[in-house]
């Protein structure tokens, strides 16, 4: 019987798990460590990345200040002759908002970036003592190229352009207020010079064109007036209309002498048959036919004639007319052009100058923890729900 029972204890015992002899404070320690280790994740999604931004924006990133200044571009456009161009100027239609565009990317350009860098120690204000070490240029993983600057630099202006008002936001960030202001004052200039070199293109290119088209109708006269003159020569004669008008009155007048003579033989044949004169009548008459004939063959009938030569002199005229023409409305686009050229069409207006900051604005550390701390979520959350998805469908 008690033999029995000490098997029955002996089971008992054997079949007991190993906890049952852990004192109770080292399970409860080990629920806790269990605990803790399947918040492993958690912690290294979330809970790391934001404790670590929060420290680096706390003791180790440097502040930096902002310069904003704002500006248009206006547009000074030359008068127009036509009731078109006035209507366009009236209603402000004289230019889109590439003229704009233009300017802000110029002035995010590598070329600004250059021009800028031989103006001010570009390089020197990104690497300031107090810049840490991820905000400064270069990083400690960066060679310096100028590249690497150009991306830097992009970070550390930025442009806003309002299409309601047309004004654009000019904002340069530094380690030092006055390095962010001058930098902010010196792509305004740049942008503005940018604006003058456009006009200084666009007026060149007007002047070229109607100084060659001065230079065209010039030589267009030129020729037409050598053409006549070369007439003149081949021909012996100055005006060929005016030779056709002096034979005109030639032969008016002939034919008036050869009307009176022929009358003169009439009247002479009725009253005296037998006179003497007669036969010098009759030999005037005949003179002055043969002689009506060889003036209008001059005039027109074979290609000796003068009526050809007429149509040649009126198209070499009418060539120098239109030439005469075509220079004096080159002329007049040449004294427009240049007109034009005096005037400055576009032009960098500054509404808010640039400004030497007296308070960091940047690095924004509620935002950026915030935007850390969302992002880490978010993707714990997915992880969490993609695993489970994965677990219930092996089940």
């Amino acid at each position: 019987m008690l033999s029995s029972q000490h098997h029955i204890r002996i089971n008992a015992i054997n079949n007991l798990s190993p906890d049952a002899f852990v004192p109770a404070v080292k399970l409860k320690r080990r629920g806790l460590f269990f605990k803790l280790w399947r918040l492993r994740f958690p912690f290294i999604i979330v809970v790391l990345p934001v404790v670590s931004v929060s420290l680096y924006y706390a003791f180790i990133a440097a502040p930096m200040y902002v310069s904003q200044s704002s500006f248009v571009v206006r547009v000074s456009a030359p008068p127009s002759s036509s009731s078109f161009g006035n209507l366009l100027q009236n209603s402000g239609i004289t230019r889109s908002q590439d003229d704009t565009f233009s300017a802000q990317e110029y002035i995010k350009s590598r070329d600004a970036l250059e021009l800028m860098s031989n103006a001010l120690p570009i390089r020197k204000y990104f690497a300031r003592p107090e810049a840490d070490f991820y905000s400064r240029f270069p990083a400690p993983w960066q060679s310096g190229l100028f590249e690497e600057l150009f991306k830097y630099y992009s970070s550390r202006v930025r442009i806003s352009h309002n299409d309601t008002t047309g004004i654009t936001v000019l904002k340069t960030s530094a380690f030092r207020p006055e390095d962010a202001f001058a930098m902010n004052k010196e792509l305004l200039q740049l942008g503005s010079d940018r604006l003058m070199k456009m006009n200084d293109r666009a007026r060149g290119d007007a002047i070229r064109f109607a100084t060659a088209e001065v230079a065209n109708a010039e030589q267009r006269m030129i020729d037409a007036q050598k053409a006549i003159t070369l007439f003149r020569n081949k021909e012996l004669m100055i005006d060929p209309g005016q030779n056709s008008t002096s034979l005109v009155e030639l032969m008016s007048r002939l034919s008036a002498d050869l009307a009176s003579a022929r009358a003169n033989l009439a009247e002479t044949r009725e009253t005296a048959p037998d006179s003497s004169a007669l036969p010098f009548i009759t030999s005037r008459i005949s003179a002055l036919e043969e002689q009506l004939k060889l003036e209008q063959a001059k005039i027109a009938g074979n290609d000796g004639s003068i009526a050809p030569r007429i149509a040649d002199y009126e198209a070499l005229i009418l060539q120098r007319e239109f030439s005469n023409k075509a220079l004096l409305s080159a002329l007049d686009s040449l004294k427009t052009a240049r007109a034009d050229a005096r005037r400055q069409q576009l032009y960098l207006e500054v509404i808010v100058p640039a400004n030497q900051p007296d308070k960091a604005e940047l690095p924004t550390e509620l935002k950026n923890i915030t935007i850390v701390l969302l992002v880490t979520s978010i993707g714990y959350l997915l992880g969490w729900l993609l695993l489970t998805a994965i677990r219930d469908h092996s089940n």
